[in-house]
């Protein structure tokens, strides 16, 4: 028969093309997911890879493997969710993640309300950015996560994850409010020779601002790095750049900095809660994600910036 598990590790090759990647995202050495792919290439009686160049493809009959993996592996986890429905009701345990903006703004609120409808249910958070809180609802260390995905970026399908969308904001150019463009329309081409403040290496906040500037006609100026929204309106404030902003991160007064919608485009983020397929269904993880849906829509209604929306 074959195993489950090492269909599980297939999905992952195949979806980041290489033995390395797969390894990486699974918290595993290359060496381990190759002797598991050798295995299950025995048990299946045929070839499920083939070698190109550095990284790998799936045989014909490796497409088809991972085809009935996403189905397996899906109703395992509503299989579990049915079990669990039985056995506990709304209890047990909800281990759950948000990038710290949403963090504060959605996750400490629903888990708030969590806490006192339903005192058995056990709750743990950590604040993460969304590249290293998905390996971890992958391999079952989280059950929700709240990530976020700019508009103009392809959205990344992670296999065997579910997105359920919770709202979308609108970015703002924050400025000095010394700045000569501080107080009237500004465009994000105006600022081509301006220091911009933006996200760490190999985030998708440093990814869009550079998509940003270029689709502006512009290669960005970004010497000035921080994943902290207060640390990059401490920067903007004492004049060492300018920033894209989104509205959840404004929930202080900033009276040295001006925040401008720029004219020349638009740039949305898109916030979603992710869990894995299948699981949506489990008792504990659907009060989560209605609470935070919730909380949501009751943040998205009472906005104060124009163009936040729930989805």
């Amino acid at each position: 028969m074959l195993n489950v598990n090492r269909m599980r590790i297939l999905r992952e090759v195949a979806a980041r093309g290489s033995i390395v990647g797969a390894a990486a995202a699974l918290y595993l050495s290359p060496p381990a997911v190759s002797q598991q792919m050798a295995t299950l290439e025995r048990e299946a009686g045929v070839d499920l890879l083939e070698r190109v160049g550095r990284g790998v493809r799936l045989t014909p009959a490796g497409e088809r493997m991972v085809q009935y993996a996403d189905r397996v592996l899906a109703v395992l986890e509503e299989a579990q969710a049915d079990v669990d429905a039985v056995a506990h009701g709304i209890a047990g345990r909800v281990h759950t993640s948000a990038f710290p903006t949403a963090a504060r703004a959605l996750l400490v609120p629903a888990l708030s309300r969590l806490h006192a409808r339903y005192p058995r249910l056990q709750l743990k958070m950590v604040d993460l950015e969304p590249e290293e809180s998905i390996p971890l609802l992958r391999v079952g260390d989280l059950d929700i996560l709240i990530a976020y995905e700019f508009e103009m970026m392809p959205v990344r399908e992670e296999p065997g994850m579910e997105r359920v969308p919770l709202m979308t904001e609108p970015m703002a150019i924050a400025l000095p409010v010394s700045h000569p463009k501080a107080a009237g329309p500004v465009s994000i081409a105006d600022l081509k020779d301006e220091q911009w403040v933006v996200g760490r290496d190999g985030s998708p906040f440093l990814e869009v601002q550079k998509r940003v500037a270029h689709q502006a006609g512009f290669n960005p100026r970004v010497d000035f790095h921080s994943n902290d929204y207060q640390v990059i309106l401490a920067a903007v404030e004492a004049g060492l750049g300018v920033a894209l902003v989104p509205p959840m991160a404004r929930f202080a007064e900033y009276p040295g900095v001006a925040f401008r919608q720029p004219v020349d485009m638009e740039v949305r983020r898109h916030i979603s809660a992710v869990i894995r397929r299948g699981s949506g269904k489990a008792p504990a993880v659907a009060a989560a994600l209605d609470a935070i849906r919730g909380v949501a829509r009751e943040r998205a209604a009472a906005s104060p910036f124009a163009g936040v929306t729930a989805a």
